[in-house]
């Protein structure tokens, strides 16, 4: 005669082998208490608060432009105006750099002469407290251009942006055009 040495786990006695719908729902709704906790924080996360989004923006219009600078082989400017719109955009030295850019593209695409490559707007909430180029103080400019060259350099550029959640300094090595931010508060 022959046993059947395995056990079998519904017929051992004090233990069963699913969960009961009480059970389930238990676990579902500790899952949505928790998951109802944190999406606050999470969706605070996903959205770039006012200071952050500023420091990227111009981060992103410096690289932008030195970008393009260097690709294209024609100088790249950024232009932060006193409205706080930043945009990007080209420029031809001379009317052989606009031929030759012509050639290689349609009117009126971005990338030509004088389109923008990139905008952006700083936050209400944004204050630049100091806008330097070159050394000298552009707070009262309507607007400021800063130059990036198809050899990679730069001018010299320091700006400082202060909100309620701190103040950073955004600045460009004018030797590689490559911009730093250093959290000042």
């Amino acid at each position: 005669m022959r046993t059947n040495r395995h056990c079998d786990v519904d017929s051992a006695p004090g233990r069963r082998g699913a969960f009961t719908l009480v059970e389930i729902m238990i676990v579902v709704g500790i899952i949505a208490v928790v998951t109802a906790m944190a999406m606050p924080g999470f969706v605070q996360m996903l959205r770039k608060e006012p200071m952050r989004k500023a420091v990227s923006d111009i981060v992103d219009a410096c690289t932008a432009a030195r970008a393009q600078a260097i690709l294209q082989g024609v100088p790249a400017e950024v232009t932060i105006r006193a409205d706080g719109s930043i945009s990007v955009s080209q420029v031809g030295t001379n009317a052989t750099d606009r031929a030759r850019m012509n050639t290689h593209s349609e009117p009126n695409r971005v990338g030509e002469t004088g389109a923008s490559l990139f905008s952006a707007r700083l936050h209400d909430d944004i204050v630049v407290t100091l806008l330097y180029v070159n050394l000298k103080n552009r707070m009262d400019a309507d607007q400021t251009k800063v130059h990036f060259y198809p050899n990679g350099t730069s001018d010299d550029f320091t700006i400082v942006l202060e909100s309620k959640s701190g103040i950073r300094k955004v600045s460009l090595e004018c030797v590689t055009g490559l911009p730093t931010v250093e959290a000042i508060r």
